[in-house]
């Protein structure tokens, strides 16, 4: 509505100070300022809430100490591996986590296969002598009798865990790029499917060797045996991930899970611990640098066939955010 500037004289008021006495002040101004501000940012934070977000990691895993059992029908062997004979021996690999988010509630897939090929051997001997004199020509007689094995084994050990889980959580949305001061923690539960294979073809020669003064024998055998255990469970999985944001493109994050619990046979648990920070290559990439733990020990009810495992070294990842 438009008063007349006549009007307003009538009534005795200036124009300029009517305009002043309208015009907020400083301090009302800012109040308002401020209060869009946070109404824009409450709608903005719902509408984030409520879109669909995808996150992609992709990581290799760098152990560079590596030991674990085997056991097949009571016999077991031990050995560890460095990380040259990991890559030396190994045959397959896939490492790969993925998760869709709507809201705070979402689930999560986990992929992590690897198989290893190596060959152990050894070798052990025993000799045994005697000595004794001759009565007539007092002549000092000696006899020997030594005894080998030569063991040598071709190991083969398939092993592929499938995780999933529905997830949770509380705090920020997680993104390559974040505030200073952001924090996002994520709960989830679900299961882990683990599917292991162990193949083993071994080689026995057993060789004996007498020395007298009048007789010399030599004498081999050779044996080969092999076998085969493969089995797939379930087990109930628990974990969490977090991630702080210490700078817009730098952010630290911790990860760990844990399954198993000894309900699926004798000797049942595996787990997974890392930590480490990464840097945004873009507002939906970014890269990391961890260091990770991984363990698992199975032994099936009733026998002792299984296996154990435990591995820990660097890891590097890739994660891709579609929002």
């Amino acid at each position: 509505m438009i008063i007349p500037l006549s009007i307003v004289g009538s009534l005795g008021l200036s124009p300029v100070v009517l305009a002043e006495d309208l015009k907020p002040s400083n301090d009302e101004e800012s109040e308002l300022i401020s209060q869009t501000e946070a109404d824009l940012g409450i709608e903005k934070t719902e509408e984030d809430e409520k879109n669909w977000r995808t996150y992609i990691d992709l990581y290799g895993f760098l152990p560079h100490h590596n030991e674990g059992t085997i056991k097949l029908d009571g016999n077991s062997s031990t050995g560890k591996l460095s990380l040259s004979d990991i890559l030396e021996n190994v045959s397959s690999i896939a490492t790969l986590r993925a998760g869709v988010e709507y809201g705070r509630w979402g689930l999560q897939t986990g992929i992590f296969h690897g198989a290893v090929d190596f060959n152990d051997s050894g070798s052990a001997y025993t000799t045994r002598e005697r000595s004794r004199v001759r009565k007539l020509t007092g002549e000092k007689v000696k006899r020997s009798l030594t005894l080998r094995g030569d063991v040598e084994g071709d190991f083969h050990l398939d092993q592929t865990l499938i995780d999933l889980a529905v997830r949770y959580r509380a705090g920020d949305i997680q993104r390559p790029k974040m505030e200073k001061g952001s924090f996002s923690f994520v709960g989830f539960a679900g299961a882990r499917i683990v599917d292991g294979t162990i193949k083993t073809d071994v080689d026995v020669e057993l060789s004996a060797s007498f020395k007298g003064p009048i007789l010399q024998r030599e004498r081999s055998e050779k044996q080969s045996f092999g076998d085969s255990w493969s089995h797939t469970w379930v087990q109930p999985l628990i974990g969490m991930h977090a991630t702080y944001a210490f700078s817009p493109d730098w952010q630290a994050f911790v990860y760990a899970d844990a399954g198993g619990f000894g309900l699926a046979g004798e000797k049942d648990l595996s787990g997974n611990a890392q930590a480490g920070i990464a840097y945004a290559i873009g507002n939906s990439t970014q890269i990391s640098l961890s260091y990770k733990a991984f363990g698992l020990e199975y032994s099936a009810y009733g026998n002792d066939n299984g296996y154990k495992t435990f591995s820990h070294g660097p890891s590097i990842g890739l994660r891709i955010l579609f929002d």
